[in-house]
């Protein structure tokens, strides 16, 4: 199918859902649902999954996707703005306690094979809320003292919920930098690569404002009396 015919329909076809990643994983969840027939079955709904706790190391990714990718980022000094809400929470879970739970949850299903669906949100907000306002002085104050190698320039992401303060630093500080890069690479005889990168940072950004403007009150219930009855 065409791209442009697929930008064009999405919005109808996922209604009210912020994206189609959310959009695909409620639509897996409904045919579980219907299909599961006899079949014992468990859903684990993460939060955003972020670097491990614990397992296999600390801080452990194999990936930049999502919050680690805006981290990245911002450590290297190439994102300066991010549309946020600072008072809202940063529901941010390890990806190892996230896999742990997945396993949990699948001996417990396998073993008690209960007749209904068993639902559990693995999430740390209803728990131990950190929110974003704090996060960034987190990572102000980490990159700080562990600077990265070979940054684009100095690190000075700052968060903002206002629309058109971000519009503003956006053209200001990643497309007029990354315009001029791509002009000096142009010039020198090589090929503009700069403002193709800041693109896709801006696309991924956006597709990270909804979660990073609201916040969600998350039921954990019956995942804190499963932990509870696996302790010792």
């Amino acid at each position: 199918m065409d791209e442009s015919l697929v930008e064009a329909i999405t919005p109808k076809l996922i209604g009210d859902w912020p994206n189609t990643y959310t959009f695909s994983k409620a639509l897996t969840e409904h045919l579980i649902q219907q299909e599961k027939g006899d079949l014992n079955v468990a859903i684990i709904r993460p939060s955003i999954v972020g670097a491990s706790w614990q397992e296999p190391f600390p801080g452990w990714v194999d990936n930049f996707n999502g919050t680690s990718g805006f981290f990245i980022a911002a450590g290297k000094g190439i994102l300066q703005t991010i549309k946020c809400n600072r008072d809202a929470v940063a529901d941010i879970i390890p990806v190892d306690l996230a896999i742990n739970l997945t396993i949990t949850a699948g001996w417990y299903t396998a073993v008690h094979r209960p007749k209904s669906l068993l639902i559990y949100n693995c999430t740390s907000g209803g728990l131990n809320p950190f929110f974003w306002g704090d996060l960034e002085d987190h990572a102000r104050s980490t990159l700080e003292n562990n600077p990265l190698e070979k940054p684009f320039r100095l690190p000075n992401a700052s968060l903002t919920s206002s629309y058109l303060a971000h519009q503003y630093w956006t053209f200001v500080c990643h497309t007029t930098p990354a315009f001029l890069c791509d002009l000096y690479l142009r010039l020198t005889g090589k090929k503009p690569r700069i403002m193709k990168l800041f693109n896709r940072l801006d696309k991924t950004m956006s597709l990270l404002e909804y979660f990073t403007s609201h916040s969600w009150d998350w039921s954990t219930d019956n995942t804190n009396m499963l932990m509870k009855e696996l302790s010792p």
